[in-house]
């Protein structure tokens, strides 16, 4: 059986490119800032477990791929 990449692997890895956009668009915008003005990143709070959780799928489907395979 050949080992396919699954839409949620995909789903998975187009979400950490975005992210890696995102935090260098927030990074050049941080920079922008006085130095006095406090940094609160209210928007990690929704990325950190939507990431957490697609690549725990995304490690779960793997593991049950290359379980398959034996």
């Amino acid at each position: 059986m050949k080992n396919r990449i699954t839409k949620i692997q995909i789903a998975t890895i187009i979400a950490f490119i975005a992210y890696a956009i995102w935090e260098r668009a927030v990074y050049i915008w941080a920079e922008k800032l006085p130095k006095s003005d406090p940094i609160i990143r209210v928007d990690l709070v929704m990325i950190y477990p939507v990431l957490f959780i697609l690549l725990i799928i995304s490690f779960v489907q793997l593991w049950k791929q290359l379980g398959k395979k034996k």
